[in-house]
C-alpha cells in the first residue's frame, strides 16, 4: 500500500489537530476580545466621565465656579479610571468563570 493510499484509508488523521487548533484560536480570540474591552474601558470611561460631569451634571445643576467644576470633573475621571483598572485587575487575577488553565500536550 502506498503512502497516498494509507492517508486515504486512515480517515481523518488530521482532524484532532485541526480541532485543537480551532480550540486555541477560539481561546485566543476570546482573550483578545476581553483585553480589547478593558483597554477601551480604561481609555474611554475617564474621558466620558470627565465631560459628562463637567457638561451635564456640575455646570447644569450646581452653582459653583468653573475652576471647581474642572477639579471635580477631573477627580471623577480619576475615580472612574481606578474603577476600570480595578475591574481589569480583578478579572486578570481571578479569571473568568469556567476558564481554568489547562495544559494540553
Amino acid at each position: 500500500m502506498s503512502t497516498k493510499n494509507k492517508k486515504a484509508a486512515g480517515g481523518n488523521g488530521g482532524a484532532p489537530k485541526q480541532t485543537r487548533q480551532q480550540s486555541h484560536d477560539s481561546q485566543d480570540y476570546s482573550s483578545f476580545k476581553t483585553v480589547l474591552f478593558y483597554c477601551m474601558l480604561i481609555v474611554f470611561l475617564p474621558v466620558l466621565t470627565f465631560f459628562v460631569l463637567k457638561g451635564f451634571v456640575l455646570d447644569q445643576f450646581l452653582d459653583i465656579s468653573e475652576v471647581k467644576v474642572n477639579i471635580a470633573s477631573a477627580v471623577g475621571a480619576v475615580v472612574a479610571l481606578h474603577v476600570a483598572l480595578g475591574l481589569y485587575i480583578y478579572r486578570a487575577y481571578f479569571g473568568a468563570p469556567g476558564s481554568k488553565a489547562s495544559k494540553t500536550d
